[in-house]
């Protein structure tokens, strides 16, 4: 960073045109010292008061002084004297000096160019009362001698130049003050780089939102401590032209309502770090690429957990009990002319077996136990601590229960885990309740198995191509659709949020992620 050409300084450092620090000498140090002369007048200079301002004291030393009321001093000792005292008033000034350059950087009240510009206005106004000094000083009738052969300083005459001769030396105190105070400018602001930079770089980070135009329950959120860039805002240009815009400034990518994030997208955004998923489930994601590219990803944690649980038990007493087919039997006026209407079957007592029993699935466990239902489970691993029955392979758990209840995350592993020999297992009476994603299920031999009675129901949050859904299922009471609204709760959206938000803070701030996803 170039000091001279830092945005911070409003004003232009060419010291000698918009400073002149030649007034910063207080009047003691041009005066060179002189023998006292009953018949000359003198002036006497007092010394630097407290708060470091400069008071002259005018006298006027009349014929009636007497030699005996001088008392006689050695030369060399006065002239050390005086020297003492001008390199006291020099130092003096430059502490005041460094007291206020060394523009410390105060997160969250006062930004450096505040300090900066506090520097500014202090040597401004002490120029102004130097000034004063200087022009009431210039006033009074002053002899300067010098131990030369002309008995004058040559250099003294002239008007920009300020000297402190010490015998035939002379000392330009003007261009040794002004070398003086670059120097103690441009050391601070080496110093201070770093903090300079940190208040440079204060503005809210920038963040590039992915999401549809309907999604919006994060942006207000979000814009309280982030600048955002949405990519639904790239109208008429295409994302890749929107994106390379801004490629070299976008570190965070937060992604809504689960829109595919691929190689080729990624290749749009070189320097981002990190991608924020909304959902808990990141299949939309390639995560292979993600790792190669060395980008963390972090998805919704257990912000969904509870509102999920909810659901899957709802759309399990649904399709136990036929509800939704009750209330169509009602509404259609079915009910006055017949009462044929098939009879649902009770939840309590079921054997029910969960896929995936991470936080979702013991939830769903636990408000399954007040109906004495009998839980069992299968998982990448067995939990010792977890008193349910573990089952190594599906399709032995689907054999010894009344229920599936998927809710595992969608990999290479899982993908079509429940195919038809699986739902021949479960057996007529048995349902699948899916609140995980419409990949495990091999959808078209579930369609076929409901249409043929192979299986007894089904309760579906989700499906494999979404939102298209098969046809064949509109029409069957023992089925039961959701449009993928198990997450779609208030109070699920304010949990993903401040989920979201402590990923962002987290990383900006190079602490610990809240919720990261394994790209193994």
């Amino acid at each position: 960073m170039d000091f001279a050409s830092s945005s911070l300084f409003n004003v232009n450092f060419a010291y000698e045109d918009e400073l002149d620090f030649s007034c910063l000498i207080s009047p003691s140090t041009f005066i060179s010292f002189q023998e006292p002369n009953p018949s000359n007048p003198i002036i006497h200079c007092a010394g630097t008061e407290n708060d470091g301002r400069q008071r002259i004291r005018e006298t006027t030393m009349t014929d009636e002084i007497t030699k005996e009321n001088v008392e006689p001093k050695n030369k060399r000792a006065k002239h050390r004297e005086i020297e003492r005292q001008r390199r006291q008033e020099v130092t003096s000034l430059f502490q005041n000096l460094r007291n206020i350059l060394p523009f410390h950087y105060i997160k969250g009240k006062r930004s450096s160019s505040d300090h900066v510009q506090e520097a500014v206005n202090y040597i401004k106004d002490l120029q102004k009362k130097i000034k004063e000094v200087s022009e009431k000083r210039d006033r009074i009738k002053r002899s300067i001698t010098h131990p030369s052969s002309t008995g004058e300083c040559p250099i003294r005459s002239s008007a920009s130049s300020y000297c402190s001769c010490v015998g035939d030396t002379h000392i330009d105190v003007k261009r040794v003050l002004i070398k003086r105070v670059k120097r103690l400018l441009l050391n601070n602001s080496r110093l201070r780089l770093e903090e300079v930079s940190m208040a440079e770089s204060s503005a809210p980070p920038l963040i590039l939102v992915h999401r549809p135009p309907s999604l919006d329950y994060l942006d207000e959120r979000l814009s309280r401590h982030f600048q955002i860039l949405n990519t639904h805002a790239s109208s008429p240009d295409p994302l890749p032209v929107f994106l390379s815009r801004h490629a070299s400034s976008i570190r965070a990518f937060v992604n809504i309502g689960r829109l595919p994030i691929d190689a080729e997208l990624l290749s749009h955004l070189p320097s981002l770090q990190l991608l924020v998923c909304t959902s808990v489930g990141t299949d939309h994601v390639d995560l292979a690429e993600c790792k190669r590219l060395g980008i963390a990803v972090t998805n919704a944690g257990d912000a969904f957990s509870e509102d999920v649980a909810d659901c899957a038990v709802g759309l399990l007493i649904n399709v136990l009990r036929r509800i939704p087919a009750a209330d169509r039997f009602v509404r259609s006026g079915n009910w006055a002319k017949s009462r044929d209407f098939q009879l649902g079957t009770k939840v309590s007592g079921k054997r029910v077996g969960i896929v995936g029993l991470g936080s979702i699935g013991s939830l769903i466990a636990k408000r399954l136990e007040p109906f004495r239902c009998i839980i069992s489970y299968n998982s990448r691993s067995h939990k010792p601590s977890i008193p349910y029955r573990y089952y190594p392979d599906i399709l032995s758990l689907a054999a010894n229960n009344d229920v599936l209840v998927l809710c595992c995350a969608l990999t290479d592993q899982t993908r079509q885990i429940v195919n038809r020999e699986v739902m021949e297992s479960l057996g007529k009476g048995g349902v699948i309740i899916n609140v995980g994603r419409g990949g495990l299920i091999d959808e078209k031999e579930m369609v076929k198995c409901l249409v043929e009675g192979v299986i007894g129901g089904a309760g579906l949050d989700v499906f494999g191509n979404e939102p298209e859904v098969p046809e064949e299922l509109f029409g069957l009471d023992n089925v039961v659709l959701s449009p993928h609204a198990a997450v779609a709760t208030p109070g699920s959206l304010d949990n993903v949020t401040e989920v979201a938000l402590a990923n962002l803070k987290a990383f900006f701030s190079n602490q610990p992620l809240i919720s990261p996803v394994r790209l193994d």
